[in-house]
């Protein structure tokens, strides 16, 4: 959309179309002061015609000359030039001007020919500077959008990889101790094996195919949770005790993708080898007006480094700071021998 409006405004031929309904709107201007000053429509129409294509070709020349301005050319150098270009500008649009009034004998005996060619010299001066002004100031507003856009394409990007390398991150052990978990299923318990396999294959299937999606609805990352937690269900048995809650309204949410992940997976690498099984692990989401509150609890003793050192938490902090800039809270706090990790998501979330 920024390059289409550049387009517009800077390629021609859309730049002369712009420059062209510029001059019409000045020339109408003109043409109505001129009217009122001389009573006379002909005078005033011809003058304008005149004048006002002249304008547009020396624009369109100034233009010209802007576009070749080097790289290195200091700023006040170049206003000092542009003051000039537009000064010459100036006289020599109304030194023809003047010379057409006299061609056709439309000067006026209230203004001498030197007192005329002045007043429509600094006129057209002024004119010309803003014009120049006016070119520069879009010209550089939109390159400004540009650069914009072009970072928030970088961030987003950024955002795309590390959605991408969490998603890759997953534990080979995990990966490991669940087929192992299947295989020792299969001669006993064919239908808890069974079970198994088509849990795994939903969350390997969860992982492939959001891959590439910045946010999802909280519903779809809940179940792959869910998936998630029964693999390792099968795995732990009677010692894991887990419960998922979440009303409809805040399951249609939409949240950043992979968001639940980093949290539940911290629960067993290092919450729940720090305490005494039973485990227990809970999630729950709740929304209130446009605040979003989840929070996982499980058992476990805070330790600090996993506080600091964290991959998954440092990147779930920066895209928070992406996807809700000062609308979220995110904090991991720790109660006896259970850990609350609590993400608050204000609105919807910003489409890096």
């Amino acid at each position: 959309m920024l390059d289409a409006l550049r387009n517009q405004l800077f390629h021609p031929p859309r730049f002369w179309r712009i420059n062209f309904l510029v001059w019409l709107t000045f020339g109408f201007l003109a043409f109505t002061i001129r009217y009122i000053m001389h009573q006379d429509l002909e005078r005033a129409f011809g003058l304008t015609i005149a004048a006002e294509s002249l304008g547009f070709v020396i624009s369109g020349a100034l233009r010209q000359i802007y576009k070749a301005r080097k790289p290195g050319m200091p700023r006040a150098g170049f206003f000092l030039r542009a003051v000039l270009l537009t000064l010459v500008a100036g006289l020599f649009q109304a030194a023809l001007v003047q010379g057409l009034v006299f061609t056709l004998n439309w000067h006026s005996l209230r203004w001498t020919p030197w007192d005329r060619w002045l007043l429509l010299a600094a006129s057209m001066w002024v004119v010309y500077l803003a014009w120049t002004l006016g070119y520069f100031w879009v010209k550089a507003e939109i390159l400004s959008h540009k650069k914009s856009l072009q970072v928030a394409e970088a961030r987003a990007e950024a955002q795309r990889m590390e959605v991408q390398l969490l998603r890759f991150q997953l534990d080979p052990h995990f990966l490991f101790n669940s087929l192992n978990g299947v295989l020792s299923e299969i001669p006993q318990h064919p239908a808890a094996a069974m079970e198994m396999l088509s849990e795994l294959s939903s969350y390997l299937r969860y992982s492939l195919e959001h891959r590439h999606e910045l946010l999802s609805r909280l519903s779809v990352e809940l179940d792959a949770t869910s998936a998630y937690l029964k693999i390792q269900k099968a795995r732990f048995g009677v010692n894991l005790l887990t419960q998922i809650e979440a009303p409809a309204a805040a399951r249609a949410v939409p949240v950043p993708s992979f968001l639940l992940q980093p949290l539940v997976e911290n629960a067993f690498k290092h919450g729940f080898p720090s305490v005494q099984p039973p485990w227990e692990l809970s999630l729950s989401a709740s929304l209130e007006n446009e605040r979003l509150l989840i929070q996982v609890r499980n058992s476990g003793r805070l330790a600090l480094a996993t506080l600091e050192n964290g991959v998954g938490l440092d990147t779930i902090r920066r895209r928070l700071q992406i996807h809700y800039p000062e609308r979220h809270r995110f904090e991991i706090t720790g109660e006896a021998d259970i850990v609350v990790a609590t993400l608050e998501l204000v609105g919807r979330p910003c489409s890096a």
